[in-house]
């Protein structure tokens, strides 16, 4: 049975899995019942697996930060056509660190996996001293402003309270 402080996140895991059994099985009153077995089975699991806590995703700020991606994403896709098919390239691929305040796990995945729709921007690894190494495709881009918009995007839809 999960914590009182854990009943939020399985009453809306158990939710988002019991949905997911609708809509793959077309909601047959016969399965039902299975259903709800399954989910509280998965439920289960993913509280086990993934409790909830700091950097847990706030779903309110999903839909910005989803738009806020999008327009990366494109942009970024963009800004590298631009660049190498300019005569001649304008490329200067190099090596830059950036800070990075987000605690070591699935919230610190999460960002990186957002840091490379950043245009030009590839996260390499995690450094002992808590900043991230980037390739960049060209060094004399601004990536800490895009990284700085990305990491405010991620803040808002985390609940963790500290991105640096």
């Amino acid at each position: 049975m999960p914590t009182p402080s854990a009943l939020p996140a399985a009453l809306a895991r158990g939710a988002v899995f019991f949905g997911l059994w609708l809509v793959l099985t077309g909601a047959e009153p016969f399965g039902l019942p299975f259903g709800l077995i399954a989910a509280f089975c998965a439920t289960y699991a993913s509280l086990r697996l993934l409790p909830p806590g700091p950097g847990a995703i706030a779903a309110s700020a999903l839909p910005r930060l989803a738009l806020i991606l999008l327009r990366q994403s494109f942009g970024a896709g963009w800004d590298v056509a631009l660049r190498a098919f300019a005569f001649p390239p304008r490329l200067a691929p190099g090596v830059i660190e950036v800070p990075l305040a987000i605690p070591p796990g699935p919230s610190r995945d999460a960002f990186r996996a957002l840091a490379s729709l950043a245009p030009g921007s590839l996260p390499l690894e995690d450094l002992p001293d808590g900043r991230l190494r980037l390739h960049a495709l060209d060094i004399a881009m601004p990536l800490e402003i895009d990284l700085a918009e990305t990491k405010a995007a991620f803040a808002r839809s985390t609940r963790t309270t500290k991105h640096g």
